[in-house]
């Protein structure tokens, strides 16, 4: 019988009754020690193979099997161990003590196992990625399109009494004129689908040469046939348009944005004399705010890339650099809290010109969650003053800054030559 310390495993197909004598875990730590600087950089290059050490016994009726088990450890391929602790596990058998009694009909045998590779050979390290807030948003904006017809029709109904049941209602063919496909309608009802015509006609002619893309978030979104779907739809399918013609500067985050927002406010304001102006500021804010979560998405990829680049080493084993992979610049703090602060106060406004409007209040949340999110992580920017021309990479050893991190303390100081970088102050990241 087993006492308390011993329990059932398994190598292979042996069923085996043991005990753990020795668990062994180490990490493999790089140590990087520079002139001038007390202590050393550390980097975790892992965990070290795990050796557990286990006492195997075998008495009585189960004697006779040992003899075969010790025969089956000849093998070269790798063993499986299951253990009720560590669960299934492969590795190699380093050494094997035996003690056996053949009057006694008992054996102890002792095994060093030693682990295999946990993870995959070369895999690469992974982050959390929290670029997924554009899901959140583009749900929101969907929402916010439906909410939107919803406004322009509660509109309608305080504008034209009951007879809008019938303009609200009726399916309409975009091809044709929208006028002609109402009859026996009131003079100030035909005056309302005329303005309307008269404003989708306007928009339609917008950007006419740039295309829609095929594989966009409005052509997953399907709008009614009916006047508020076509207003609303043109609304939405014109903005895309300045998305799609501003798409070139994506690189630069804040000119996008203020690029779509100078255009949106020229469409809102030619839009003011019709009375459909209210919708295109709303639609307009939707937009901006999807864009931002977008931009904070690819920021968040971008970011990923760079931690994987300054995770690895700068210099091989003989002491040579290795010139790091090129990357995009991410945002930092501040331009992530002025591109927020900016696309809040779009929403602000589209909110305040329709309080029904509770997806646009769901959207400003998640952008600022995710903002504050990733600003616990986000590396912080402070000024220091040296007092020489130093290479850029020595201020980042100076102030316990890996190596790599010069390419990005160039992105923020504009620096002409890095190589002497000249005294005075120097925005640096604090870690």
């Amino acid at each position: 019988m087993a006492d308390d310390n011993r329990f059932e495993a398994k190598i292979d197909d042996f069923n085996l009754e043991m005990e753990t004598i020795e668990d062994a875990i180490e990490k493999s730590i790089a140590k990087y020690e520079f002139p001038f600087r007390d202590g050393a950089m550390l980097e975790d290059m892992g965990q070290k193979a795990r050796v557990v050490k286990i006492r195997c016994y075998w008495y009585e009726e189960t004697y006779e099997t040992h003899k075969d088990f010790m025969k089956h450890l000849e093998k070269k391929e790798l063993f499986e161990l299951l253990h009720p602790k560590y669960g299934l596990t492969k590795g190699s058998i380093d050494s094997v003590s035996i003690r056996h009694d053949d009057r006694k009909k008992t054996a102890e045998v002792d095994i060093s196992f030693t682990e295999g590779l946990i993870t995959k050979e070369g895999a690469e390290p992974k982050y959390v990625n929290k670029g997924a807030v554009d899901w959140g948003v583009e749900e929101g904006f969907a929402t916010g399109q439906t909410e939107l017809i919803e406004e322009l029709e509660a509109d309608a109904r305080d504008l034209l009494g009951t007879e809008v049941k019938e303009i609200l209602s009726t399916v309409l063919d975009p091809a044709k004129g929208l006028v002609d496909q109402f009859t026996g309608i009131s003079a100030k009802a035909r005056e309302y689908v005329k303005e309307a015509q008269s404003f989708v006609t306007g928009l339609t002619g917008v950007l006419s040469a740039i295309t829609n893309p095929a594989d966009s978030l409005l052509a997953m979104i399907t709008y009614p046939g009916t006047l508020p779907g076509i207003v609303i739809g043109t609304i939405a399918r014109t903005l895309e348009r300045y998305v799609s013609l501003y798409d070139t500067l994506r690189t630069s985050p804040a000119r996008f944005l203020s690029s779509l927002k100078g255009s949106f406010d020229l469409l809102a304001d030619d839009a003011g004399g019709s009375g459909f102006s209210k919708y295109v500021k709303i639609a307009s804010a939707q937009r901006r705010a999807l864009e931002t979560a977008y931009i904070f998405r690819d920021d968040e990829d971008s970011r990923d890339v760079v931690k994987r680049l300054e995770s690895t080493p700068s210099f091989d084993a003989l002491g040579n650099y290795i010139k790091p992979g090129s990357t995009e610049e991410i945002l930092t703090v501040d331009e992530i809290e002025t591109i927020l602060a900016d696309v809040r106060t779009d929403i602000q406004e589209a909110v305040d010109l329709s309080r029904k409007m509770t997806s646009l209040r769901a959207t400003a949340a998640d952008l600022l969650f995710h903002v504050s999110e990733i600003k616990l992580e986000r590396d912080k920017i402070t000024t220091v003053t040296t007092q020489n021309a130093l290479p850029l990479h020595l201020i980042c050893l100076k102030y316990g800054l890996p190596y790599n991190y010069a390419n990005r303390l160039n992105s923020i100081n504009r620096i002409k030559n890095p190589s002497f970088t000249p005294a005075g102050e120097v925005r640096i990241y604090v870690r």
